[in-house]
């Protein structure tokens, strides 16, 4: 176990190493990354040789559980037209949905590759896959794996949908826990002030998210958030998320984050 924990973060520090060689442009408000600050993604790549880092931290009241602190750190690189790469690394502080654990914890180590297909043309959405790898780096669980297939549609002249179908593997499950587990969340983007500014994108998600616990029923959840352009290169987030229904779940969560390009 030692011994797999020590090679998942070399391998992500030699990731990271490589993508730190790249130059970068900017971020904007506009293209939603998963996490920033809800959990959809919209079907556009980062652009080719720019960098990003993004920061973002948690305030959840997991139900039946104390409160807890999420703090989580990525790197993205657009080492491809139309694809990028993705490390990030996930800790813990205090409560948390599924587990009786309280304490400071670093849960994982993620590596993942962005693609887009096409830009929506037409009546035809705009079409990308993202594949993550999730290394358990905290003593708990196995690899996981997961597929996503984003969709990204306009409403309007600015406004967007974003539909997001997820598979996620966990062959290494233990008896008690599902190794497939399906979701979807279906996002809503529009900009907010427009025509006077378009410096800040409103999000709103509904979410459905199978349980890791068999006999647990899937978590349905909805989500608010917001994106403001600070500078060329940076952008602030806020959300709220709440969960509605299932076994494992969060209460509610606040999300705040920062990013910027560099």
């Amino acid at each position: 176990m030692r011994t797999t924990r020590t090679f998942t973060l070399l391998a992500a520090a030699a990731v990271l190493g490589v993508l730190l060689a790249s130059p970068a442009t900017a971020v904007d408000h506009n293209n939603i990354d998963a996490g920033r600050p809800l959990s959809f993604d919209d079907a556009e790549a980062i652009a080719f040789r720019e960098r990003a880092l993004e920061f973002g931290v948690s305030l959840s009241a997991p139900r039946g559980g104390a409160a807890g602190l999420g703090l989580k750190a990525e790197y993205l690189v657009g080492f491809a037209l139309n694809s990028h790469l993705s490390v990030d690394v996930d800790a813990s502080l205090g409560g948390r949905a599924g587990s009786d654990a309280t304490g400071a914890d670093l849960d994982e180590v993620g590596v993942g590759v962005f693609h887009n297909f096409n830009r929506e043309y037409g009546g035809t959405p705009a079409f990308a896959v993202r594949g993550d790898v999730l290394f358990p780096v905290g003593g708990a669980g196995g690899t996981e794996y997961r597929l996503r297939g984003i969709a990204s549609k306009a409403a309007r002249q600015y406004d967007r949908w974003h539909l997001n179908l997820d598979a996620v593997f966990a062959p290494g499950a233990g008896d008690e826990e599902r190794e497939f587990r399906p979701g979807a969340v279906l996002g809503y983007s529009t900009p907010l002030g427009y025509p006077t500014r378009f410096d800040r994108t409103g999000l709103a998600e509904v979410a459905l998210q199978t349980s890791e616990e068999k006999g647990e029923g899937p978590v349905v959840s909805l989500g608010l958030g917001l994106r403001q352009q600070v500078t060329v290169r940076s952008v602030l987030d806020v959300g709220l998320r709440s969960d509605l229904a299932g076994g494992e779940r969060d209460d509610i969560r606040l999300i705040a984050g920062y990013a910027t390009a560099f």
